[in-house]
């Protein structure tokens, strides 16, 4: 037997020693403190024995009590610690390996925080599974594969043997790697609908390019090798366009922005307009009804705009004459105009006052026609000279005032127009002149 074979075999002994110490030591601490049991529910459990060790979070939390047939699936029991209660509806069990010996451990997840609590304690088959180790790989191959495999492991691990240092430091060398492509296995996995759909849509277009035997998708290369050709040809007026492009695109920017404050300012005139226009067939009907009525009327205009043709050109002359007096009457004007503001600015009373009085004096009739009415303002010198005006050659003396005279018969027939405005006869009016003027 060769050395390596018993470094093999000793290595082997001391594993298992650990493991029997670990197990040990775990069922004295899990038989002394209270514990609770849950249970999960796998497809197949035939690696997982009694005494298994359950793991949260790398942390030996308890172990398997329990492994049994029930409805065709195993119902496995595990002793855990109370602390990891109560599970969630999104509790996992997962039957992993801890080392190439065979031995397997139950890893539990209680589930998230924020998730409903579980109804009961048993995980249900949908979140158990089993992770496939190295051996059931073997298991699963045949001759000669198998042997190959497990020559390979075995040279591997011979290959391995006492490089355990290296081999941590390559590992932790790795370990920023491993995080980032578990980084972007989770994106890629969140985006895995987003991805289907992009293949969804490529597909086609690959369908389309490898069409007659890859004629389109060469014709593509061409067309897009002539493209690049063209502008490699043109670099310089493309460089000056993209020194360009900043102050267009600014530009652009800039004009957008009062577009969209013009769109804010028409929004409310266009939801006026909006009733309007649902009124629009009603309208447009109407409008086809007037011109239809129009027609008649329009049809006999010609006449008529013939006419004013005419009355145009014979009003020609006129305005040719207007136009050449319209000099002159515009310096009259000038000239009018600062008299007419200071009239109206200030005699503008005055002038509606006379206009007032005149109507008033004048609006007066006697059942014949109308007469101007008049105001004589009589003083004791006016008097006496109205009252002497009765008596001929009567020299001035004391203010006498003459009797009423008796009515004297008029000339004029009762009843006949005397055919002035006053009603009076030509003496009576004379006397009345006579004493209006002071006797003269």
């Amino acid at each position: 037997m060769t050395r390596t074979t018993w470094i093999r075999r000793g290595a082997i002994a001391v594993v298992g020693v650990l493991v029997i110490g670990a197990v040990a030591v775990g069922v004295n601490r899990w038989m002394t403190t209270s514990e609770t049991t849950v249970y999960g529910e796998f497809a197949d459990a035939n690696t997982l024995a009694v005494g298994n060790t359950v793991r949260a979070g790398g942390v030996e939390v308890g172990q398997v009590t329990s492994v049994g047939l029930e409805n065709g699936h195993a119902r496995v029991g595990l002793q855990v610690d109370p602390q990891l209660l109560p599970l969630h509806q999104d509790a996992t069990m997962t039957i992993r390996a801890v080392n190439l010996l065979g031995e397997k451990y139950v890893e539990l997840s209680s589930g998230s925080p924020g998730a409903p609590v579980a109804d009961d304690d048993t995980v249900p088959m949908q979140r158990t599974k089993v992770s496939v180790d190295i051996q059931d790989v073997i298991n699963g191959l045949g001759d000669p594969a198998a042997t190959g495999l497990s020559a390979l492991v075995t040279t591997a691990g011979e290959g391995l043997d006492k490089q355990g240092p290296q081999l941590a430091a390559t590992i932790k060398a790795l370990e920023p790697a491993f995080s980032q492509t578990n980084q972007l296995a989770g994106l890629l996995r969140d985006q895995n609908t987003a991805l289907n759909q992009l293949v969804d849509r490529v597909g086609p277009v690959a369908d389309s390019l490898a069409d007659d035997n890859g004629a389109t998708l060469d014709h593509l290369v061409g067309n897009t090798q002539q493209t690049l050709s063209t502008v490699a040809v043109n670099q310089q007026d493309v460089d000056a366009t993209l020194a360009q492009l900043p102050a267009t695109v600014t530009s652009a920017r800039k004009t957008l922005g009062e577009l969209a404050g013009t769109a804010d300012a028409a929004t409310p005139t266009l939801a006026s307009i909006r009733p309007v226009t649902d009124n629009l067939p009603q309208i447009a009907g109407e409008l086809k009804d007037f011109s239809d009525a129009a027609d008649p009327a329009l049809s006999s205009l010609k006449p008529v705009l013939e006419k004013g043709d005419d009355l145009l050109g014979q009003a020609q002359p006129l305005v040719a004459q207007l136009r050449q007096g319209g000099p002159d009457l515009r310096s009259t004007a000038a000239n009018a105009k600062p008299v007419a503001s200071q009239l109206l600015d200030q005699n503008l009373r005055g002038v509606l006052d006379f206009v007032k009085l005149w109507a008033m004096s004048t609006n007066g009739s006697d059942g014949l026609s109308h007469y101007f009415r008049g105001v004589a303002y009589a003083t004791p010198q006016n008097f006496g000279r109205i009252a002497t005006g009765f008596i001929p050659n009567q020299p001035p003396g004391p203010l006498q005032l003459p009797l009423r005279p008796a009515p004297q018969p008029s000339s004029t027939p009762t009843g006949a127009d005397p055919g002035n405005a006053t009603g009076l006869s030509p003496q009576q009016e004379q006397g009345m002149v006579g004493q209006l003027l002071g006797g003269q």
